[in-house]
C-alpha cells in the first residue's frame, strides 16, 4: 500500500529516498507491506520535450521501483497513455522500459510498433531513465544512450497514440504483484533513491 508514513520518506544529502517497509501494524492496515511514493498530478505536468530522471535503488525479492508518467487527461479508454521509464524487477541487472496505451493493451497485442525494451544498468549504482518526447517519436534512454523508439503512426488510429496532452509523474517503491511475484519480507527495508529530475519542455513553434 502506498502511504504517508513518515517512516517511508527521507529527504537529505541532496536526495530523496522512498522506502518500502514490513507493515508494522496489519489491524490498521491489512497491507503486508507500505511503500512510499511521489506523484505531481494536480502539481506538473508538460507535452513534448525531454525528461531524465537520476536513482538508484537497493533491490530485493518481490522490489518493483518504477519511474513513469500518465496522461493528466483521460476522457476515455482511447486517451489513456502511460509511459514507463524505468521498471526493475527482484535482483534483475536490467530495467524494463514500456509504453501503454488502449491501443497496445487492446487493440494490437503484436507490440507493432514495438513499444517494450530491457536494457542492461548498473544495478547498484546510479543511473539515469529519461525520454525524448516529440509530437511524432518518443525516444527512451538510459545513461545518455537510445534504447528504443517508438512512433506515432497516424493510420492506426488515435488510440495508438494518446501521447499529445500533457502528462505528469510518478515515482513509485511498489513492492509485490503478479509480475514481480511474492516479496520476501526478510529483505526489507529496501529503497528507491532519487537523485534528480530534470524537464526540459519544448517551445512552441511560432506561427507564421
Amino acid at each position: 500500500t502506498m502511504s504517508e508514513d513518515a517512516r517511508l520518506f527521507e529527504v537529505g544529502g541532496g536526495t530523496i529516498k522512498l522506502r518500502g517497509i514490513v507493515n508494522p501494524d496489519t489491524q490498521a492496515d491489512p497491507a503486508p507491506f507500505l511503500t512510499g511514493g511521489l506523484t505531481s498530478a494536480g502539481k506538473f505536468s508538460f507535452l513534448y520535450g525531454r525528461i531524465e530522471i537520476r536513482a538508484r535503488f537497493q533491490s530485493a525479492q518481490g522490489a518493483w521501483p518504477a519511474l513513469w508518467m500518465m496522461r493528466e487527461d483521460r476522457t476515455g479508454a482511447e486517451s489513456y497513455g502511460e509511459f514507463d521509464l524505468m521498471e526493475h524487477l527482484n535482483f534483475d541487472t536490467f530495467v524494463h522500459q514500456t509504453l501503454h496505451s488502449h491501443y497496445t493493451l487492446k487493440i494490437d497485442r503484436t507490440r507493432t510498433p514495438t513499444n517494450h525494451i530491457t536494457a542492461t544498468i548498473d544495478r547498484d549504482g546510479w543511473n539515469t531513465y529519461g525520454a525524448i518526447w516529440e509530437p511524432d517519436r518518443i525516444v527512451f534512454t538510459v545513461n545518455g544512450q537510445p534504447t528504443l523508439t517508438y512512433p506515432r503512426v497516424p493510420e492506426k488510429g488515435a488510440a495508438q497514440w494518446p501521447y499529445d496532452s500533457p502528462f505528469y509523474l510518478i515515482l513509485y517503491m511498489q513492492i509485490g504483484g503478479k509480475w514481480v511475484g511474492a516479496a520476501d519480507p526478510a529483505n526489507y527495508p529496501a529503497q528507491l533513491e532519487i537523485d534528480w529530475v530534470r524537464v526540459w519542455r519544448q517551445r512552441p513553434v511560432a506561427s507564421p
